[in-house]
């Protein structure tokens, strides 16, 4: 769930009317409670995850100084459309509360990974 609302706030700022729903969708989750630091901790771990972990790989990552966490765990590794691509559990936990979601990604030509459609 947090993940989707990171996307969701991302597309915040080229959506501005959409910017009621978004609010009622990240309310609860985890996401909203993170700090400056905690995405940049929580990207960078995924990156890692999706680029060099391997199926069935659980990875954790943590802030210590706000006690923000999770665990990335990836689920199956296959190909679409021709992109390498990865389902990936995410657990994330902040201030109480928490979320659990499964996404796809897949690698972009320009080697970034991208949440799938």
């Amino acid at each position: 769930m947090s993940l989707r609302c990171a996307v969701l706030a991302a597309v915040v700022s080229a959506a501005w009317p959409a910017t009621a729903q978004v609010m009622r969708e990240m309310e609860d989750t985890p996401f909203v409670h993170f700090t400056k630091e905690d995405p940049k901790i929580f990207n960078a771990a995924m990156q890692e995850a999706l680029e060099k972990g391997a199926d069935g790989e659980m990875r954790a990552w943590s802030n210590p100084d706000t006690n923000a966490r999770g665990e990335l765990t990836l689920v199956k590794s296959f190909e679409r459309k021709g992109l390498q691509c990865r389902r990936i559990t995410i657990a994330n936990k902040a201030k109480g509360r928490s979320g659990l979601a499964e996404y796809n990604f897949c690698k972009q030509a320009s080697g970034q990974w991208a949440l799938a459609n």
